[in-house]
């Protein structure tokens, strides 16, 4: 009989740290025998037996610590309902405060959708974009007062009561193809880093061809989602805590009651 190298042991010995350590120190000595069997018994020191010896050890440890931890939480069922209630909390309180955050968004787009179907509809009826859209200033960067922007066909802007820098603001051309093929389009608008703005951009057609944006700046909108993320992630917080120390003052009075009965 061909006997095992005593290198090839000391490795598998090591390789059984993967394994529970009760039952590694309970076992170790029979798991080791094993190995000796399996290799007396015709297998040759081939890398496919060592592949499937320590592919066989790995798989059991995982067995072995899943059956553990099974037991262990079926020990403790205060454990397992305080887990089932705490993700159901999390999931039911995530999809609250997504759909919050998305009814702040979609708010975020009033009143830029009636301003930019009304200034649509009477260019596109014939009135000059200069004789309908009225003089006036608001800075992007500065103030959350709504405006609205006419951009001609080749995406010139002008007139429009929307300014940045003291000028109007051009849009991005992938934009206008997008409304030009689709009609409009509600967007994000970043035209610089710090300035975004809540946009919704109409194609005008008719007599005069462009585009008109109405517009009005995110940043009490992104305000208010920061101050909901605040008040998610501490309500979160604060109800795990309670949880957390109801199931630990259940799991104690459960402890206690058998040695008082």
């Amino acid at each position: 009989m061909k006997a095992l190298p005593p290198v090839m042991i000391w490795l598998y010995r090591g390789a059984l740290a993967v394994y529970p350590r009760r039952l590694r120190l309970e076992y170790r000595e029979q798991m080791l025998q094993t190995l000796r069997d399996a290799y007396q018994d015709g297998h040759t020191s081939t890398p496919r037996f060592w592949l499937t010896m320590y592919s066989d050890l790995l798989q059991s440890s995982l067995t072995e610590r899943m059956h553990m931890v099974q037991e262990h939480v079926m020990k403790r069922p205060v454990l397992v309902h305080t887990l089932a209630l705490a993700v159901l909390l999390t999931l039911f309180g995530g999809a609250a405060a997504l759909a919050m955050q998305q009814m702040l968004r979609r708010g975020a787009d009033q009143p830029q959708i009636d301003m930019a179907g009304w200034y649509a509809g009477e260019i596109t009826a014939g009135v000059a974009a200069d004789e309908i859209i009225p003089p006036g200033y608001v800075d992007m960067e500065r103030s959350l007062e709504p405006f609205v922007i006419f951009y001609n066909e080749q995406g010139r802007p002008g007139p429009g009561t929307g300014y940045l820098d003291q000028a109007w603001p051009t849009l991005p051309p992938g934009v206008l193809d997008f409304v030009r093929s689709h009609g409009s389009e509600n967007v994000t608008w970043q035209p610089r880093p710090g300035v975004r703005v809540a946009s919704v951009v109409r194609c005008v057609t008719g007599k005069t061809t462009g585009f008109v944006l109405a517009g009005r700046s995110l940043r009490l909108v992104e305000q208010q989602e920061s101050m909901l993320r605040r008040m998610v992630i501490g309500g979160w917080i604060t109800i795990m805590a309670f949880l957390a120390g109801g199931a630990s003052l259940l799991n104690r009075a459960q402890r206690r009651r058998p040695a008082t009965a």
